[in-house]
């Protein structure tokens, strides 16, 4: 969470993704952070126990909702 944020404040448009036993520790983060609506991403846990094929399925049900921020994150930037 921390990276991205900077990341972002640095001008480069970020999708973070953390997985749901992490929620509430990003939700600190962000407001620690000062940006308590900064925009991510909730994946199902666990993930280091998927197999390969498991990941991949994983982050193409996830693409949608990168490409929506990060999208959407450099359209904001463009206006």
């Amino acid at each position: 969470m921390h990276d991205g944020i900077e990341m972002e404040r640095l001008g480069l448009p970020t999708a973070s993704i953390i997985t749901h036993v992490f929620n509430n520790t990003a939700k600190a983060m962000t407001r620690m952070m000062g940006v308590p609506d900064y925009e991510y991403i909730v994946a199902e846990h666990p993930l280091s126990s998927l197999t390969d094929e498991q990941c991949r399925e994983r982050a193409e049900t996830l693409l949608p909702e990168v490409e929506r921020i990060l999208v959407g994150s450099a359209a904001a930037k463009a206006d």
